[in-house]
């Protein structure tokens, strides 16, 4: 079956807006896309021969980006981080260590051929890393919000179910895939299919509390990479222009 009509079908029976299950529903479609996107984008740029234009500042992005905490939202509609919020890139970066040295695990692991380049990216240097891509920040932003913007079209395609929102998907899943440097067709199953499978599985976990505004993701743990003190975790990350490209693009 088509795979955006499984979507639509599944999302018609999930709880309407004035249910009470209808936040935690989408939040757990939500945070599972979060998670598939990202390391999609990562899996996609490190298989590429990227180290041959040693495109440091990408591939630190992208190691960032794809270690980045989940948002888990607010009730009663917030399902993914604004970036017109002056706290969000702190509230991202939080509790990122753990998962930064497993993704360069992942990443050094793959490199054979270099042994500088692999050292570059050992679990060690991850401070280093998560520095250099806060002193640059505005690509880590884009993608942030390039993803927030195809999250929330894929919950408001669910929730509305006309053409207009079908195409929304299809555009700001478009202009996602071109920034995260995979696949527009590839992208877009993914997220529907997790989407699906989520809104599917959702309905066997009815009455459990497993995501709850704020909750720490399980797979990145302890409090070594917070932001007190630094100059992007006290309001100023967010770039106006950025801010207008992307909604331009939503």
């Amino acid at each position: 079956m088509d795979r955006i009509q499984t979507f639509l079908d599944l999302a018609a029976g999930a709880p309407p807006e004035r249910d009470g299950r209808h936040f935690r529903a989408w939040q757990r479609v939500s945070v599972q896309v979060q998670r598939e996107v990202r390391s999609l984008a990562a899996r996609s740029f490190f298989a590429k021969d990227w180290p041959s234009a040693t495109n440091f500042d990408r591939a630190h992005t992208m190691v960032v980006y794809s270690s980045c905490q989940p948002c888990y939202g607010r009730r009663p509609m917030e399902f993914t981080y604004d970036i017109t919020e002056v706290v969000t890139l702190s509230r991202v970066l939080r509790s990122i260590g753990r998962g930064m040295q497993a993704r360069l695990a992942q990443v050094s692991a793959g490199i054979q051929s270099d042994p500088p380049l692999k050292r570059r990216f050992l679990p060690v240097w991850h401070r280093d890393i998560l520095k250099a891509v806060k002193n640059k920040p505005r690509t880590l932003i884009e993608m942030l919000a390039r993803e927030g913007t195809m999250i929330n079209a894929l919950i408001e395609l669910g929730t509305m179910r006309n053409e207009r929102t079908q195409k929304r998907l299809v555009k700001s899943t478009e202009s996602a895939a071109r920034l995260l440097g995979v696949r527009s067709e590839a992208l877009q199953d993914l997220v529907l299919r997790t989407g699906s499978e989520n809104l599917l599985n959702g309905r066997i976990f009815e009455d459990d509390d497993l995501f709850t505004p704020g909750s720490p993701d399980t797979g990145i743990g302890g409090d070594e990479d917070r932001d007190h003190g630094s100059s992007y975790g006290c309001g100023q990350m967010a770039d106006s222009g950025i801010v207008s490209d992307v909604q331009a693009c939503g």
